[in-house]
């Protein structure tokens, strides 16, 4: 079994490095936590899903009346 053979390796090692394993562990299990909530967020949205949504005026390529001196 993994688990037992991994503690057992960890209470070989001195006191300093088992608590840096133990925030490497913290800092991973965190990393996956965060990876779990941003993946549950996230919807899948296909072409068109905003429709309607957005609209461009008829007169977008029309030269604006700001630069008619220059023009």
């Amino acid at each position: 079994m993994v688990s037992a053979a991994l503690i057992k390796k960890l209470d070989q090692l001195p006191p300093d490095l088992q608590t840096q394993i133990e925030k490497d562990v913290d800092r991973l299990l965190k990393k996956i936590t965060n990876a779990d909530l941003v993946n549950s967020d996230q919807t899948i949205r296909g072409y068109g899903s905003l429709k309607g949504k957005i609209w461009v005026s008829e007169d977008f390529d029309e030269p604006l009346e700001d630069f008619k001196d220059y023009m």
